[in-house]
């Protein structure tokens, strides 16, 4: 868990705003959350409880908005949202569903972003996106206490201080390098990442972790990390076309990571260019990446190909300002192409749905539920994200039908081999409030059955962790002993928890600033 900590005049003035205008908040919205779709079924499922949210539920797909106040041209970021609730109305969950980063940028929004839900939404029912759980319709009572209250929780699949320096990296005019990717706006509010694939965008904000906001002025409080479990990231593609070019047949079943940097940067742009198999007919590969605000783009680019052994990037070559840019909308000779696809749930759609497609995303049993038949998964370097080896499974994406306890092992994301995860989080005030210290709990016991990600309790590595810009506090891994985990983790090597544990009894130092 890490903690961060301002200044007691900003400390008094938070809880002089709390006790003034928060009251409902405090009694009955219990959490109020906004990021990753990584944890939104487990945290909903968790939330469907007497014993926690209520047994009320309503979900809508782009449903509700998050809504950043520090400027009137900051424009709302759209998502799906579930709403959980009891019978006596007395306790609400919420939890929007967006980027990651977008999820951090509404968090630490100075002052916090709110959520909003259209009016027009009370009383019509809902669009049961949770699977097992039947919707009812919107209560007038629980929309009134619901709208337009400040979010409590950021649900990330990146650290903090990676969100941050991936909106940073956003904003900075592109460079040939490409530490700044050219979504600038005027280095504040940035200019939209859109989609090829629909009128879906995300735009990059700055925020910051402490001192002074960078659009209002006011001042950041404090806050704290709690790491909710370990999540891989899974390349897949589309096996429709069943010929011996095409990603449906059987000589397609690994991409090493040189060879899948290739494939997102636009080098490679066949499907025959990920197998050794010889004498395969030209097809073209037609590829899917995710915006550069999302969590799942920052962890897949910065363990793959901008990591510091291969140093490339998915951005090769991409200029917003030019046309194919944003939407990013390349079509190679070959007959390949490389387009951009904002959410997961747009990504997991498109590449279900276009034969000789690649993507990647987040493991989740509900993220794949709808391309069972259109889909399989690759390994990465040959080693499995789910199952013990790929050959054990042939790529067959697994299906739960709730519960369903065992159905995945990820013995290598336990292990640490897969070279592609993450640690989930949720970022909070400090102290943790007690609603979402509850859904957190209970996500991890709902994970025991819907295997959407491996509890934190389970995991027995780490990533090396480093200092980051904007971050006041030295990097530290936090394991035992340690000071409070802080810097960045994406793209960090990966080290057993006993080596940090031995090396800082017998140093006093961490097993720091390494990456893979």
């Amino acid at each position: 868990m890490t903690k961060r900590t301002s200044s007691i005049t900003a400390a008094l003035a938070l809880a002089v705003f709390s006790l003034a205008g928060m009251n409902t908040f405090a009694q009955t919205v219990q959490f109020n959350g906004a990021g990753s779709s990584a944890m939104f079924q487990t945290f909903a499922l968790a939330a469907y409880s007497s014993a926690s949210c209520g047994t009320n539920i309503w979900t809508k797909k782009g449903g509700a908005s998050g809504i950043d106040s520090r400027r009137g041209d900051i424009p709302a970021q759209t998502g799906n949202i579930w709403i959980v609730w009891n019978s006596n109305k007395t306790v609400v969950c919420a939890y929007l569903s967006v980027d990651s980063i977008v999820g951090n940028i509404l968090f630490f929004a100075v002052p916090r972003a709110t959520l909003s839900i259209p009016s027009g939404e009370v009383g019509t029912n809902g669009d049961n996106l949770i699977p097992t759980l039947t919707d009812v319709p919107l209560d007038q009572t629980v929309y009134n206490e619901l709208n337009n209250v400040a979010f409590n929780a950021a649900m990330s699949d990146i650290r903090a201080e990676d969100a941050l320096f991936g909106v940073n990296r956003a904003l900075a005019p592109l460079d040939p390098n490409y530490n700044g990717l050219g979504y600038t706006g005027d280095g504040l509010v940035g200019t939209p990442i859109v989609s090829s694939q629909s009128s879906a965008s995300a735009t990059p904000v700055a925020f910051a972790l402490t001192g002074k906001d960078p659009i209002s002025g006011g001042t950041v409080p404090a806050w704290t990390s709690t790491n909710v479990g370990a999540n891989p990231i899974v390349v897949f593609v589309n096996t429709q076309d069943t010929s011996s070019g095409g990603f449906g047949n059987a000589n397609f079943n690994n991409v090493d990571r040189f060879a899948l940097t290739g494939m997102v940067n636009g080098t490679l742009t066949r499907t025959r260019d990920i197998t050794n198999v010889p004498g395969l007919p030209s097809v073209g590969a037609h590829v899917f990446l995710r915006e550069p605000l999302s969590g799942t783009y920052n962890t897949f680019e910065f363990n793959v190909p901008r990591s510091a052994e291969i140093g490339s990037t998915q951005e090769l070559g991409v200029d917003p300002s030019q046309p194919g840019g944003n939407p990013l909308n390349i079509t190679y000779p070959s007959g390949g192409t490389r387009e951009r696809v904002v959410g997961t749930g747009e990504m997991v759609k498109t590449v279900g749905a276009t034969t000789d497609s690649l993507g990647y995303s987040f493991w989740g049993t509900g993220n794949f539920a709808k391309v069972l038949t259109t889909t399989k998964y690759l390994s990465v370097d040959g080693i499995d994200p789910l199952n013990y080896s790929w050959y054990q499974s042939h790529g067959n994406i697994p299906n739960c039908i709730i519960p369903c306890k065992g159905l995945i092992p990820f013995i290598n994301i336990l292990n640490g081999s897969y070279p592609i995860w993450t640690i989930l989080r949720v970022t909070t005030a400090t102290p943790v409030p007690t609603g979402v210290a509850k859904l957190i709990t209970n996500s991890n016991k709902t994970a025991i059955s819907v295997p959407d990600y491996v509890p934190f309790k389970s995991v027995a590595v780490f990533r090396s962790h480093f200092d980051r810009p904007g971050e006041a506090h030295a990097a530290s891994n936090g394991n035992a002993g340690e000071p409070a985990e802080a810097g960045g983790d994406e793209g960090g090597a990966v080290f057993p928890i006993n080596a940090d544990n031995d090396y800082f009894a017998d140093t006093g130092l961490q097993l720091l600033g390494m990456k893979q």
